[in-house]
């Protein structure tokens, strides 16, 4: 996980590594989009969320080898903008939630 801030614009930006293809992705956002305003695109969303937005894009689908075992992998950008720390960190608990495996 990789975050960047540059509090000038009050964006802050978090890259996760994820295990999952883009398929998958979409899945388990429709179960974050129950709870929160989202608007879905072929290659990420953005989130409504309190007084700010979240920016979500998608990398490339790769796959990540164990021995003979493939995997997906995805890596996943979050843009915050205009969302403090808690609440940066309150969304990113749902997030986590709707993401793992078996769904939030």
């Amino acid at each position: 996980m990789e975050v960047s801030a540059d509090e000038c614009q009050n964006v802050v930006l978090l890259r996760k590594d994820m295990g999952l293809s883009h398929r998958e992705f979409f899945a388990s956002l429709a179960t974050l989009a129950r709870e929160v305003p989202c608007q879905v695109s072929d290659s990420g969303a953005i989130v409504e969320y309190d007084s700010g937005e979240i920016h979500i894009a998608l990398g490339p689908e790769n796959q990540r080898q164990l021995g003979l075992m493939k995997l997906p992998r995805t890596w996943v950008s979050l843009e915050f903008r205009n969302l403090s720390k808690a609440q940066r960190a309150l969304f990113l608990e749902r997030f986590d939630l709707a993401f793992h495996k078996g769904g939030g």
